[in-house]
């Protein structure tokens, strides 16, 4: 198959199965009134999820003027035009790979007024292990980082780096947004690069956690 066939076909089959699949979700929503008082605030919001939950959130916050990033791979470019047929700007790069320009494409849009998805261990990993490119973006914008995490009550998990996990049609859902992070430094050092990193990891597991419970029986 010819590339730019790929690139038109899998995301469109991507796209109907986003649809075929989430929107038949009984899901739940767990704090989601943060998002209304972060932007009563007059502040823009960095949502912060792992790689492997990308499913879900790419269906909640669609249509909603979100940007994300991606990486400039092939990989990169499938998500890309999947996540834009759901209404997403994107922007390409990532921490590695055009990582400086990637962050100032952010920062742009955030002074634009716009609010963030982001997955802090992508575009490759390691799985479940939070880059410091967050903590220098909410830094620079005076922007908020809200933890996410999901959980499915039945699910297929891929056997890939970030065991992508895909909810199977007409199962439970659960999206919880966590303690929010600010960061009120002018000057980071590398301590409380780290420090703030660390934290967001561990934010982002408490509301995966905290989905997982909500599930309950998974079986």
């Amino acid at each position: 198959m010819r590339k730019g066939l790929k690139y038109q076909l899998i995301p469109q089959i991507a796209h109907l199965l986003h649809f075929a699949t989430t929107a038949t979700l009984s899901l739940k929503v767990e704090n989601e009134d943060k998002l209304a008082s972060i932007k009563e605030d007059g502040k823009s919001i960095i949502f912060a999820f792992w790689h492997g939950q990308l499913w879900l959130p790419a269906y909640h916050f669609r249509n909603r003027g979100y940007v994300g990033l991606a990486s400039q791979s092939r990989d990169g470019e499938y998500i890309t035009r999947a996540l834009e047929k759901l209404g997403w700007e994107m922007v390409r790069g990532s921490t590695s790979k055009g990582g400086a320009r990637s962050l100032l494409k952010l920062i742009r849009q955030i002074k634009k007024g716009k609010d963030i998805g982001i997955t802090p261990d992508g575009p490759r990993g390691p799985r479940r292990q939070a880059q410091a490119g967050v903590i220098y973006l909410a830094q620079k914008t005076n922007s908020v980082i809200v933890p996410g995490g999901v959980a499915f009550s039945k699910e297929k998990i891929f056997d890939s780096w970030d065991k992508f996990q895909l909810p199977i049609p007409f199962s439970k859902a659960a999206l919880v947004y966590g303690d929010t992070i600010e960061i009120d430094e002018d000057n980071l050092t590398d301590e409380k690069i780290n420090y703030y990193t660390e934290l967001l990891g561990k934010k982002i597991n408490q509301s995966v956690k905290t989905a997982e419970e909500m599930i309950g029986d998974r079986s």
